[in-house]
């Protein structure tokens, strides 16, 4: 058996797309997935199964949220390989000066393009620091992620990229949950 990690975009945030975790899991054990864990109340599911095909896997969730749930929302399905890889490559973990509960990872559904995205980086306006690592973007938010407009949206607009955005602490998290199921 595979695990594999579901981030959904959108799921209980500011009051839409209302799905209740025991819900979520069910339908996830309905579809034939094994262990299926969640974490937190924004739609982050640890899972095993037998298939290797991430993007049917993706596609799969996704059809049975619109079937069940009756939403058309955003699925990112990442092994526990390469989210592992995520986990361990966070440039920001090295510099112990940085306060962790600044930290972000926005996943993204494919690479962007780069001079798409050097224009965010070295654009003064925005305060934040961001590394790129292909279909992730390592953020700092020097003054918190509440305050800043580099956001899921942000990123949508200016990389013509879908984005999720997860917290240090929930990627921690997620990868602890993996690593000991």
């Amino acid at each position: 058996m595979n695990y594999y990690v579901a981030l959904l975009r959108g799921i209980n945030v500011s009051g839409s797309n209302k799905i209740l975790m025991l819900d979520l899991k069910e339908m996830f054990v309905q579809l034939g997935f094994a262990n299926v864990k969640t974490y937190l109340q924004s739609g982050n599911v640890v899972f095993q199964t037998d298939s290797t095909e991430e993007l049917k896997i993706e596609q799969q969730i996704k059809s049975e949220i619109l079937k069940v749930f009756g939403f058309d929302i955003s699925v990112w399905v990442l092994s526990k390989k390469s989210f592992s890889k995520i986990y361990k490559n966070n440039p920001f973990l090295n510099n112990k000066e940085l306060d962790f509960k600044m930290i972000y990872t926005v996943f993204l559904k494919k690479t962007p393009d780069s001079q798409l995205f050097n224009k965010i980086k070295y654009n003064s306006d925005y305060p934040e620091e961001m590394v790129l690592d292909g279909k992730s973007i390592y953020m700092y938010y020097v003054n918190g992620y509440g305050r800043s407009k580099v956001n899921n949206n942000f990123f949508e607009a200016k990389l013509k990229v879908i984005a999720t955005t997860r917290n240090w602490r929930t990627v921690t998290n997620i990868n602890n949950l993996m690593e000991t199921t």
